[in-house]
């Protein structure tokens, strides 16, 4: 009956049971373990070499990869030599268009001063003609500086010419200096010639331009009265002025036309000084310099005519101070950070310090560089522009926002 049993049919399964599984993959681990073991030995004593992982690869052909070689390098010397080649002609070229430049350059600075020479002769042939033909001179100076606006070799030749020609100073601007120093200057011109006082008068209106008087009392005695007529629109000094000319005007007691020629530097106020004698906008007015082109002729009344002539500058002065009168637009300074270091000379440091509210400073780039930062006059990156900011110090300079005046003379002896 058991001969007869069913077998299953197929291969035999190979599945162990896990305790012979596990007894064969033991004695696996302890085989390696012990291969591993005997070929550390044999390796420390450097008789069985380590095999590389590294593949073999294809063998290098030397003599070709030193002709490759050879040609990248040829190669490398040809782009450097044509790189070299090309930098060169460029630099050239970069220097001899830098050399036109320069060229043109001196070309137009050598016609702008002959035009300059040119226009500086025309204008003072003009003074000669109006000092010739006028019979009393008003040479305008700035109250801030009289000095330095006047020409002694001029008044000179004034006094040489044929007939009793007579020079009065004006004193002109005195509102931008204290009472007591106009007072100064006042009693230190009147040595040499007679000086008055004086203010041009700022209404906007062509016509009716109101004056007003002041004393010597009312500005050494009282001087918020001064400040209040310094500070309004009205002319101060146009009757004594126009009383003074028509004293010089009497021929034995008797009142005489005359001609009176005006002449000074250029932005003194010789224009508005006509214009608040005549009460009325006679002569074009400007801030710009060379306002005034020709010869103009203003009659005041029946016996007084009036001759103004372009601002001229009579001495050879230093550039700095050339650029501080005025003379030239502000716009059209090269550099116009030249003239700064003469404002910082001749203004107290405190002064500008609180006008622009700023912090203290040591030279005129930290002056201009904390300018630039106080009023927003940045570049790219944050850097603070110093022209610009020494353009807004000049304008500010022209315009009187920035107080400054001199002392006579001998009250600095006396100090």
């Amino acid at each position: 009956m058991a001969k007869f049993t069913n077998k299953p049919k197929g291969r035999t399964s190979k599945r162990l049971a896990l305790n012979k599984k596990y007894k064969i993959e033991k004695k696996v681990k302890q085989h390696h373990k012990k291969l591993k073991k005997e070929a550390r030995k044999m390796s420390a004593l450097g008789q069985i070499k380590k095999t590389s992982s590294k593949e073999i690869g294809i063998p290098n052909m030397y003599h070709i990869q030193e002709e490759q070689e050879q040609e990248k390098k040829i190669q490398k010397l040809q782009q450097k030599e044509e790189l070299d080649l090309n930098l060169a002609e460029v630099k050239s070229n970069l220097y001899e268009t830098k050399a036109q430049v320069v060229v043109e350059e001196e070309q137009i600075k050598q016609e702008n001063l002959t035009q300059l020479t040119k226009e500086h002769k025309k204008y003072i042939t003009q003074v000669k003609k109006v000092a010739e033909a006028a019979d009393i001179l008003l040479i305008i100076l700035d109250a801030r500086d009289p000095l330095a606006c006047r020409c002694k070799h001029l008044e000179r030749e004034i006094l040489g010419m044929p007939g009793d020609k007579k020079i009065i100073l004006v004193l002109n601007k005195i509102d931008l200096v204290p009472p007591g120093n106009a007072d100064a200057w006042l009693a230190h011109l009147r040595r040499e010639f007679a000086t008055v006082l004086f203010k041009a008068n700022t209404q906007q209106q062509q016509s009716n331009l109101s004056s007003a008087s002041i004393y010597k009392k009312t500005l050494s005695q009282r001087q918020d009265l001064a400040d209040d007529l310094t500070s309004s629109s009205k002319a101060i000094g146009a009757d004594k002025l126009l009383e003074l000319i028509k004293n010089y005007s009497k021929n034995d007691g008797v009142k005489s036309s005359v001609t009176v020629g005006v002449i000074g530097y250029p932005n003194v106020g010789k224009s508005s000084v006509i214009n608040s004698l005549k009460r009325s906008k006679a002569c074009a007015v400007s801030s710009t310099p060379g306002f005034t082109k020709g010869l103009q002729e203003v009659v005041i009344d029946s016996q007084v005519k009036i001759i103004d002539c372009p601002g001229v500058v009579f001495d050879s002065e230093n550039k700095e101070s050339t650029l501080l009168r005025n003379i030239i637009k502000i716009e059209q300074i090269e550099d116009p950070r030249e003239p700064i270091g003469e404002i910082l000379k001749k203004v107290s440091k405190n002064e500008l310090l609180l006008l622009y509210k700023i912090q203290t400073f040591n030279n005129v780039n930290e002056f201009l560089c904390q300018v630039a930062l106080a009023r927003g006059k940045l570049q790219k990156g944050g850097i603070p522009d110093l022209e610009c900011a020494a353009r807004i110090v000049l304008q500010d300079w022209n315009q009187g926002k920035i107080k400054y005046f001199t002392v006579p003379p001998n009250q600095i002896e006396q100090e």
